[in-house]
């Protein structure tokens, strides 16, 4: 008997009946589908739903808005994939989208199917990873997550920009473990114990505070440019969290967080500013290379407050995928005995070679031939 295939499941919520029939068209086949026409209906949903993988909300509907939505379901299920989906560039959905959802992905309505489809699959690739890591850090977890293997059809169409930032991490990673061969803290700590965080902003003054601000708790390091950070970061990429203003000459704050991904794809990034930029949010979103965004002036007790926050989560989930990664790669050892093992079978060989070369001379020598 022929095992269906198994399917994640996706909840679309619009108040438009026509949007939903035509989502669930697109992907009833690769998800199991559910829809719902308020915001209430999906949290009810998220409730009674513990392994939701992707929520797919429009924002401007009549009682909840979808930034309010996906704020109730991360407390309800953090795991949960967020999107959100809407014709309008509203500022303050979008500000809040990164402070407040979390959100996986900004989508502007009419979507493209092709796209809307791929964006889906790295989501659900995204929550697939989310499971195994919490699955291995508690393995008591009767049902282990899937994984991305048993959905062929979810992996194909996500494999580009996973295979891309496979590769981006793979890199950081394998930098890491040789860095720190006995404890990752030491990377990521400055000789006097404290993390080290990069402070980008062209104003001195701003660095200035910022510094102060921060000293206490953790090295902070400042760049009055991107291409100084970049520099700063090919030195050393190990910092724990990213901090830069948006507006600067020459590269802005996104295009410098956006160029980090390659040298510290992991780590926390966060945009402060006195502007709101919609569509450099927007870009920075669907690249995956936000944590917060702070607006100048700052509250000093918040702002430590996220970015302790930002650490925690930070240390925690590198140490999870260097473990992994560490678990997945051949030990120098394991390597060494490979070669030797190959070496001794290619001499093995050759002089099976030798020895029947002899044998043959011999014969063809020989007077009775």
């Amino acid at each position: 008997m022929t095992q269906r295939p198994v399917k994640l499941k996706a909840l679309f919520v619009d108040d438009e009946p026509m949007i939903l029939e035509g989502l669930s068209q697109l992907f009833d086949m690769t998800y199991d589908v559910y829809t719902a026409c308020s915001g209430q209906e999906a949290i009810d949903y998220a409730r009674q739903t513990p392994d939701l993988a992707i929520v797919v909300s429009d924002q401007r509907m009549p009682g909840l808005k979808g930034i309010d939505v996906l704020r109730a379901i991360k407390e309800i299920s953090p795991d949960t994939i967020r999107i959100l989906l809407t014709g309008f560039a509203d500022a303050d959905a979008i500000l809040d989208s990164v402070n407040v959802g979390e959100v996986f992905r900004y989508v502007r309505k009419p979507w493209n199917p092709d796209e809307l489809t791929a964006l889906l699959s790295l989501a659900a690739a995204t929550y697939l990873d989310r499971k195994k890591i919490k699955a291995k850090a508690q393995p008591k977890i009767p049902e282990p997550a899937p994984s991305l293997s048993a959905l062929p059809s979810l992996q194909n169409l996500a494999l580009p920009e996973l295979q891309k930032q496979q590769t981006i991490e793979e890199n950081f990673l394998d930098r890491l473990a040789k860095f720190s061969e006995h404890s990752v803290e030491r990377a990521f700590h400055s000789e006097s114990g404290k993390p080290k965080i990069l402070v980008v902003d062209d104003e001195q003054g701003v660095l200035t505070a910022l510094s102060q601000l921060l000293s206490d708790s953790y090295e902070v390091f400042t760049a009055r440019s991107a291409d100084e950070a970049m520099e700063l970061l090919r030195k050393d990429s190990f910092m724990t969290l990213l901090l830069t203003d948006q507006r600067m000459p020459k590269k802005t704050g996104t295009d410098f967080l956006i160029e980090s991904r390659e040298m510290a794809p992991l780590v926390p990034k966060i945009l402060i500013t006195a502007y709101t930029d919609v569509e450099d949010i927007i870009r920075l979103i669907n690249e995956g290379q936000i944590y917060r965004y702070i607006q100048k002036p700052w509250d000093p007790e918040k702002l430590r407050a996220t970015i302790h926050e930002a650490i925690e989560i930070y240390l925690y989930q590198v140490k999870s995928k260097l473990g992994e990664y560490e678990h997945d790669r051949p030990t120098t050892d394991h390597h060494s005995r490979q070669q030797a093992d190959s070496s001794a079978s290619a001499n093995h060989v050759l002089n099976s070679l030798q020895a029947l070369s002899q044998m043959v001379k011999q014969q063809s020598n020989s007077p009775n031939t």
